[in-house]
């Protein structure tokens, strides 16, 4: 199936949107070269990057999980983009960041070309130009709209570790969303031992739902401890265990009451009832060999999100997912 990809240049603050790079991996690993991104996002593949002065920071979280996933950059035929369109030689045409770029539309709809909207923003807005020309795919979709569809972040399979760290060290992972202090990760590997080197992990809401960090934690065989899931609306994070992971935050959030509070939770989650009722377990044992003892059913658990990441949380099954709802 030959397939177009439309990706965005990038904004003033950053070069990608990973919604759209997570896609174009996960068709990589159905269709090959026969998936071109125009333009090339050079920062994916391995044998380009290299070649490229940049400022890492303008790649968001430092390309980690995306960055050198692909091959071969210039084996991709980028040429007479227009021309094809024109000629209707895709199968498909995939905007992937349809409200950064939607170059060549006017040529797209005029010829009639099968066509699909992905809009990965943390907002809940839908640009409804677009809805009508072609299937509209919204990673923060609040309620059910006609041609709208719900997306969510996968993982390159790649990246997935096999098995689980059986003896972490850290009982709660280093690195603590909105603490700056804790982002001091400067290389991929580093980043990921520090999650596969622990019990839990905290995560929560960004400017939307859906961030590539709960799905960084859990191929890493980390659970996550999120903050406030089931308040997660239905249609998103569609593909995560919701449930599971609002089970297993009631099951084990007193891990967090061995912390101060302050330097694992945002203002917005504190309360005094809340800074109170941490005091007094400030300073029990933080040791994570103890707490696997006491809880023998934590391996089981790591194991079982494991196990759901490698089944259900790819890019390929992302990209499966986007296909199976286009009438081809």
């Amino acid at each position: 199936m030959k397939i177009l990809l439309i990706r965005s240049e990038g904004n003033q603050t950053h070069l990608n949107d990973f919604m759209s790079d997570l896609l174009l991996h996960g068709l990589r690993e159905l269709y090959g070269s026969d998936v071109i991104d125009y333009p090339g996002c050079w920062y994916m593949y391995s044998d380009e990057i290299s070649k490229r002065e940049f400022n890492i920071n303008k790649i968001w979280g430092k390309g980690f999980t995306i960055n050198g996933t692909l091959k071969n950059f210039n084996s991709i035929d980028r040429s007479d983009i227009k021309k094809k369109i024109e000629e209707k030689y895709f199968d498909l045409i995939i905007y992937g960041s349809v409200r950064r770029s939607d170059q060549f539309i006017d040529d797209v709809i005029k010829y009639n070309n099968k066509v699909i909207f992905i809009d990965g923003e943390d907002d809940n807005i839908i640009d409804e130009r677009y809805t009508k020309s072609g299937l509209y795919f919204k990673r923060e979709l609040l309620e059910n709209k006609n041609n709208v569809i719900p997306i969510s972040f996968a993982i390159p399979k790649e990246k997935i570790i096999k098995n689980i760290n059986e003896n972490p060290i850290n009982l709660l992972a280093p690195l603590v969303p909105g603490r700056l202090s804790t982002y001091i990760y400067d290389d991929e590997k580093t980043y990921y031992n520090m999650y596969s080197n622990s019990i839990f992990a905290i995560t929560n809401k960004k400017l939307g739902w859906d961030c590539l960090r709960h799905y960084e934690i859990l191929m890493n065989g980390c659970i996550p401890l999120f903050f406030n899931i089931e308040d997660c609306p239905k249609l998103i994070l569609k593909t995560l265990p919701k449930e599971r992971l609002s089970e297993i935050y009631s099951s084990f959030d007193s891990v967090l009451k061995l912390y101060s509070p302050f330097k694992i939770y945002k203002k917005k989650f504190l309360s005094f009832n809340k800074i109170f009722s941490y005091i007094p377990n400030m300073f029990k044992n933080k040791n994570a060999s103890t707490f696997l003892k006491e809880n023998s059913n934590i391996l089981e658990i790591k194991n079982e999100l494991l196990n759901f990441t490698k089944q259900n949380l790819t890019t390929e099954i992302l990209a499966k997912y986007v296909l199976s709802k286009q009438k081809l």
